[in-house]
């Protein structure tokens, strides 16, 4: 609904009011659009009000505009996090290019599905994350009346993805842990080694503060779910966040981050990335490593080595997604039955 007009603006046609450039047509969740100068009279607003309302007829709303829409909502702005927002305007690059200019009433699931096959030949997992984000906008925009149809990517199955990563051998941790310790990245050592017990994404792992310290263990802030684990102490854990606290620690200029670079602050993903990929080429090529693996791997690593309750350590919502991370083979009990007397089988045969 909306709100009343001032005596003084009650002349004025509907969605326009007055800002410092002059007159604007402004509409919630659907753009701004300049009419005319602050000294234009009442008049000319009408007349530039009226030519606007001409264009704006002759217009057909796009997939574009929809993505727009969105993005300008607090939906969007407001209510995700900065990483998720960053995906979402990932995600909206290759459907622009494809659906941009298509009319959202005009989008099937034959077309969504013919999208899926093409682009899910070489990038099943974008596709089918390009998919999900299709569903959001049309979800969004049926809900506020820009979209007739109901979400025509329900009858669209997601693709099979392939399992990405891979799990990272002892040995191989170790050398590594082992070249960084040589190279003088403590605080690198520390990190891989709390992403390893803790099951813990990097992402996570730099954000870490002192204040996430407790008695009872390390306070784990989980940026894509918001979920928060308390990781209860082990004597290694307890190492490897001293380690971290004594790394890097000769800068006047000491921030609460618990993992910090040589300058005393904390990371950022580049930086960090930088050394460790580096450090990956450099130890490959000298045969410290057999093969490179990604930091992302660590968690791999930790989910498949953890002994208990594999979903409950990770933090995922869902069993498949731990199940994703988890390398090693499920143990279950063989077939219990009486044994068979080989002796008496084979004389059975010879006889």
């Amino acid at each position: 609904m909306a709100r009343p007009r001032t005596p003084k603006n009650a002349w004025m046609p509907r969605w326009v009011e007055l800002y410092p450039r002059g007159y604007r047509v402004k509409i919630r969740n659907r753009g701004v659009w300049h009419l005319c100068g602050p000294d234009a009279t009442k008049a000319e607003v009408w007349a530039e009000y009226e030519r606007w309302e001409q264009d704006q007829q002759g217009k057909s709303f796009t997939i574009s505009d929809l993505v727009d829409l969105y993005f300008a909502s607090p939906q969007y702005t407001k209510e995700l996090r900065p990483r998720t927002q960053k995906d979402y305007l990932r995600h909206s690059k290759k459907l622009r290019a494809v659906f941009g200019n298509a009319k959202p009433n005009s989008i099937t699931s034959p077309v969504i599905q013919l999208f899926m096959d093409t682009r899910g030949q070489e990038y099943p997992t974008a596709a089918n994350r390009e998919r999900s984000f299709l569903s959001i906008i049309f979800r969004w925009g049926k809900a506020r009346g820009l979209v007739s149809i109901e979400d025509p990517t329900k009858a669209v199955k997601p693709l099979k993805e392939r399992r990405g990563g891979r799990y990272v051998e002892d040995s191989e941790y170790l050398a590594f842990y082992s070249w960084l310790g040589s190279r003088g990245h403590a605080a690198h050592q520390a990190a891989m080694e709390i992403a390893y017990l803790c099951g813990s994404r990097q992402q996570d792992v730099l954000a870490l503060k002192r204040q996430d310290i407790t008695e009872e263990g390390l306070l784990i802030h989980q940026q894509k779910t918001g979920k928060k684990q308390l990781k209860l102490w082990t004597e290694r854990l307890q190492d490897a966040v001293d380690l971290a606290l004594k790394a890097n620690t000769d800068c006047k200029a000491q921030s609460m981050h618990l993992i910090r670079n040589k300058r005393g602050q904390g990371f950022t993903r580049g930086g960090f990335n930088n050394v460790w990929i580096y450090e990956q080429q450099t130890a490959t090529k000298t045969g410290a490593i057999p093969a490179r693996f990604r930091f992302h791997d660590l968690k791999i690593k930790g989910i498949s080595d953890f002994k208990g309750d594999k979903q409950e350590f990770s933090g995922h919502k869902t069993r498949s997604m731990m199940e994703r991370y988890n390398h090693t083979a499920d143990k279950v009990a063989s077939l219990s039955k009486a044994r068979i007397n080989h002796r008496e089988v084979g004389s059975e045969t010879t006889g």
